[in-house]
């Protein structure tokens, strides 16, 4: 996919409309809010819709939705944001894609996020205090894909993102001092991710991923970082970060 110049996308602030889209995982969103000078993200909408295998046919809709509702144009957007995985394949494909016609039609630049970034920050703002935190997603043939965070963002990762048996992942929390479980796929693997660990706070809710995408797009795309190339589950399609936890 195409990747805009770095230093064409920071010689300038981003401000006006950004919209942010995710894909990753079985609860889609789109996101739309106002970026300000110095970061300040305002008059916030979101859609969400599922699931993962409708993705195709719920995207376009929501979009136009979180638009209309604003009453903005694609073509008043600054800046597209796209969550670039680990996730689905199809939805990843399909929410890359989206964000590339849609930036590409505009001129406006598009940043990619880590999905894992974003789950990380939505948990942590739908928090009351800091905490280091396990956030894993569904990487199928009954593994997780897990990464673990001091905080939230993409500077407060410690370590991964790995693979990981969901019956392994309180222990390997438990190890490195995480005080809860979060992210996508502990809904689908609640009973192994918590089985035996009382003192671990395990996380069911589902959560619009998108809102999180676009602040991590926007901090992205100020610093230059404007790539949309997709983040896969497996080897060899990982691009990026993999080691052990």
């Amino acid at each position: 996919m195409r990747e805009w110049d770095p230093e064409s996308v920071a010689a300038a602030p981003i401000t006006g409309p950004v919209l942010a889209l995710d894909t990753t995982g079985t609860l889609g969103s789109v996101a739309l809010g106002l970026a300000g000078l110095g970061g300040a993200v305002t008059a916030e909408s979101v859609e969400t819709f599922e699931p993962s295998n409708r993705h195709s046919r719920s995207l376009l809709p929501a979009i136009h939705r979180v638009l209309a509702q604003a009453g903005f144009e694609a073509s008043d957007l600054s800046l597209l944001v796209a969550t670039r995985g680990p996730g689905s394949f199809t939805g990843l494909r399909i929410g890359l894609a989206t964000a590339q016609g849609f930036a590409l039609a505009a001129g406006i630049p598009a940043a990619g996020v880590s999905s894992l970034d974003a789950a990380a920050l939505a948990d942590a703002a739908a928090g009351d205090s800091p905490v280091r935190r396990l956030v894993v997603v569904d990487a199928l043939r009954g593994e997780l894909f897990a990464a673990l965070y001091d905080g939230a963002g993409p500077d407060a990762l410690v370590r991964g993102p790995c693979r990981l048996p969901p019956e392994n992942a309180a222990a390997r929390a438990g190890e490195h001092g995480a005080a809860r479980i979060c992210g996508p796929a502990v809904l689908r693997y609640r009973d192994a991710i918590g089985r035996g660990s009382p003192d671990l706070e395990v996380v069911e809710a589902r959560r619009a991923l998108a809102p999180a995408a676009l602040r991590l797009g926007l901090e992205a795309a100020r610093r230059g970082e404007t790539t949309l190339e997709p983040l896969y589950l497996r080897e060899p399609d990982i691009h990026g970060r993999s080691v052990t936890l």
